[in-house]
């Protein structure tokens, strides 16, 4: 095998020449625009570091605020709301009408619970439920007497009872 040897013709010598020149310029140019398109990603990565960096810290201070105002509210907690609710109306066969009257007749026993402060109230969490379980309640010539299965003690005091005649 014998390659020709076109290298020495004038015109071989001019394209093999004018492709190496081309080749050499485009590689510059791929490096020229290569680095300012790296050199712009590298300034958003550095720009969005910082955003990153000061968006944690606005996000840890927020934290710990809301860590002390949770504890200073935890401290001033106060009763807002009495919900009492009768577990058993359905197998007592209470009517709607009797359920709401004996429930409203418990929340005006308990109305003095209102605004009083929740960690007061949980203290004193038997004597609530005698409260409860040692009054008989009259409606319609029928006395009812209450039995209570828990208390929940929050913004909202919610109690649990159960209903039974006296």
């Amino acid at each position: 095998m014998h390659i020709p040897p076109l290298y020495r013709n004038k015109k071989w010598q001019l394209f093999l020449g004018g492709t190496m020149i081309g080749g050499l310029l485009a590689w510059i140019v791929f490096l020229y625009i290569y680095g300012s398109l790296q050199d712009r990603q590298l300034r958003i990565l550095i720009q969005q570091q910082e955003t990153i960096q000061q968006l944690e810290t606005e996000r840890n201070i927020l934290i710990e605020d809301k860590q002390k105002l949770n504890e200073e509210t935890k401290e001033n907690l106060v009763i807002q709301d009495i919900q009492i609710k009768i577990t058993n109306a359905k197998q007592v066969n209470l009517d709607a009408l009797l359920q709401e009257q004996l429930t409203n007749a418990i929340l005006e026993d308990l109305q003095y619970l209102l605004t009083q402060h929740v960690e007061s109230v949980s203290s004193n969490k038997e004597l609530l439920k005698k409260v409860i379980e040692n009054k008989t309640y009259k409606v319609d010539s029928k006395v009812y007497q209450f039995h209570v299965d828990s208390i929940f003690f929050d913004t909202t005091l919610e109690i649990y009872v159960s209903i039974g005649r006296a």
